[in-house]
This record gives structure tokens, C-alpha cells and sequence, in this order.
């Protein structure tokens, strides 16, 4: 793959460095002042000062200088210079994301046009749009999760399956947030190391080049309902995996009543509680989701009825820039030696001068 020639940096190892050389700069000046004063003490001593040997003035500072100056080069060359690009093949360049989508029947209600699972229907769409390259995947979830679609390159399958895809069609019903982030993980993370593994350091580079993408993200699409409680312990699963979590809340806080819906798709009425009567309400359960978010290091948006916004769009463009700075990063080409011969070849000089010549 071919890249722009840039010239670029691994800027970790410069401020202990600089900070090094400054300090010798400062030594070696002490240092030739410190000599300056010893020759002319030892001159005023009497004739003990010219039976020593003693380098000029002038040569001491050339010393000084091509120490400087050697130092110099090696602080860039432990910043890594990189320029041009190494000869490599780029599969796929993008993030890989994992859109997990609420299937349970509180997704069915109006409150956003033209219901909740419409509405993120729409906005998943729109992302796939805007992806760059990259793979996708589409995990559904409401008592259980599984994987419609895994990760992909070819967004159009991921688009049919989602259009195709029916609240109905979930086996099991209730919401089960847990659940759908760690089927997301799995999809994500095949390279999971297994907990009997042998040797976990010759697993993880056996695994390494298939990895996929660096920046992996989870895109949530909820209305926050969740009846068995497991959902943060999944996003600290996805934070230790570097995973990010999108969480994307839709609905309104005021909700609607669960509608009940049979095998053909129909509203037959609305789910009532214990006593037969009074209707069971959805409503946004914002706290539980701005948790998930914060917990793997992620951010909440809200898709009302004033939809979603660019937000979302925004952060996932951003991590799109991180993976293609990544990916260009390893491929550029390392320059160090540059610097690092002429600070090789400055410092031999300086040895040289350093030595004595012989007086009779």
C-alpha cells in the first residue's frame, strides 16, 4: 500500500531525553570553567604547572561541542523518525463496529416516529453510509443475543439483514443489555484468549494478525429496559478489551404502555402488570445507559423524536482517524539510523581529541 511521504514521530522518549542533554550541557559547561580555573591555579603555583600536560582552551570546547552536538542526533533518532512507506498490504483499512440493537417489544412503541426500532433502523443506515472502509456487524437482542450478521466489509448485507429483521422473530422475549454487548464482544474479539490457554504470551502472538481492526467499537441502541442486571459487568469486559461503547438511547423519559404483538407482527393490545389491568409503561432509562457509556469509555446520545443528531457520526469519525493514523504509523518506514551514524561518528571524534599528546 502507498502512503503520502510524511515525516513523523514517536515523541514518548523526547522530554526525559531533552531533558538529559540539557543537563549535560550544563555539566560540560561547569566542566570548562572548572578547567579554565585549575590551569590558572596551577599556573600561579610555579614551575609543577608546566610539567602538565594540558589541552587548549579551544580543543575543550570542540569536545564540548561535538558532545552537544552528537547528543543531539541521538535524541532524534529515539524519537523514531519515520519517512516514506514500507512495501505492505492493507486488507481492510477502517474500525470495526458492532451494532447491537434492542429487538424487544417496548422497541415497537411510537414515541419516536416511526417507532423505536425504526428510528434506529434509520440511524444505523445512515452510519453505514458514512463508514470509510471498515467491517460492520449486527447483533440483535431481547431475552438473548445472537449474531444476524458478522463482521463484514460489505455493508450491504449488513443493510438487508436489518431491514429484514422483525421484533418477532426474537425466540425469547424480555431484555437481556448484558447479553447483546457480550455476543458484540465475541463478535468483535474472536482472538478472545481462552482461560486454558497453555502459554497466554505465545497465544496472543499467535492470534496477532487476526486481530482485525485496533479501534473497535460497540454501537448500543436500547431504550435502557434490562431484567437481568449484567450490563455493566459486559462494558468493564469491553473496556479491559479496548472496546468502545456507543450507547444510543431511544425513546422518551415519559415512555408509552408495551404493546403485545403476536406471530404475524400485529398489536393485539398492551402488556398489563400483576393485577390484569393497569398497562405496563416503557420509559428511557437514561441513568443505566449513560453508565454503560462512562463504563467503557464511550459516550450517550439520546434518539428522540427530535432524532439523533451528528454526535455519534462525529465520534466514530474520530475513531476512524485514530485507526487510519494507527495503521499508517505501522507502515511508515523507520529512519533512525539517520541520526544515529553521525552521532556514532561525532562521539569517535571526540574520543579522538581526547587524547594526550606526548611532551618531551
Amino acid at each position: 500500500m502507498n502512503g503520502t511521504d510524511s515525516l513523523s514521530w514517536g515523541v514518548d522518549a523526547i522530554p526525559p531525553v531533552a531533558f538529559g542533554i540539557l543537563v549535560l550541557v550544563l555539566g560540560l559547561i561547569w566542566w570548562i570553567q572548572w578547567r579554565a580555573a585549575r590551569r590558572a591555579e596551577l599556573a600561579a603555583a610555579g614551575p609543577l604547572g608546566r610539567l602538565i600536560d594540558v589541552a587548549p582552551l579551544g580543543r575543550d570546547i570542540l569536545r564540548a561541542a561535538l558532545v552537544v552536538v552528537a547528543s543531539s542526533f541521538l535524541v532524534v533518532a529515539l524519537a523514531k523518525p519515520r519517512w516514506g512507506t514500507a512495501e505492505s498490504e492493507v486488507k481492510a483499512l477502517g474500525i470495526d463496529v458492532a451494532f447491537v440493537v434492542d429487538a424487544s417489544k417496548s422497541m415497537k412503541l411510537t414515541d419516536v416516529v416511526p417507532d423505536r426500532l425504526g428510528a434506529a433502523r434509520l440511524e444505523i443506515r445512515r452510519m453505514l453510509d458514512a463508514m470509510h472502509g471498515g467491517r460492520a456487524a449486527f447483533v440483535p437482542f431481547a431475552g438473548l443475543a445472537f449474531e444476524q450478521t458478522g463482521l463484514t466489509a460489505d455493508l450491504a448485507v449488513l443493510m438487508t439483514d436489518l431491514d429484514n429483521f422483525r421484533v418477532e422473530d426474537m425466540p425469547r422475549g424480555g431484555t437481556a443489555i448484558g447479553r447483546g454487548i457480550a455476543q458484540a464482544i465475541a463478535t468483535l474479539s474472536p482472538e478472545a484468549r481462552p482461560t486454558n490457554a497453555p502459554d497466554p504470551d505465545e497465544y496472543e502472538k499467535a492470534i496477532k494478525p487476526f486481530e482485525g481492526a485496533k479501534h473497535k467499537a460497540i454501537v448500543l441502541f436500547t431504550d435502557g429496559e434490562d431484567h437481568e442486571g449484567d450490563a455493566l459487568a459486559a462494558a468493564e469486559e469491553a473496556a479491559r478489551r479496548g472496546i468502545k461503547i456507543f450507547v444510543v438511547g431511544v425513546g422518551t423519559p415519559q415512555g408509552r404502555p408495551v404493546l403485545e404483538i403476536d406471530d404475524e407482527g400485529r398489536v393485539t393490545g398492551t402488556v398489563k402488570g400483576p393485577d390484569g389491568v393497569t398497562p405496563i409503561f416503557s420509559s428511557l432509562n437514561v441513568k443505566l445507559l449513560k453508565d454503560i457509556a462512562a463504563t467503557a469509555q464511550g459516550e450517550y446520545f439520546l434518539l428522540g423524536p427530535d432524532g439523533l443528531g451528528d454526535g455519534l457520526l462525529r465520534a466514530l469519525g474520530e475513531l476512524e482517524r485514530a485507526e487510519y493514523a494507527t495503521v499508517y504509523q505501522d507502515l511508515s518506514e523507520e529512519r533512525f539510523e539517520w541520526a544515529a551514524v553521525p552521532a556514532v561518528l561525532l562521539l569517535a571524534l571526540e574520543l579522538w581529541l581526547s587524547g594526550r599528546r606526548r611532551r618531551r
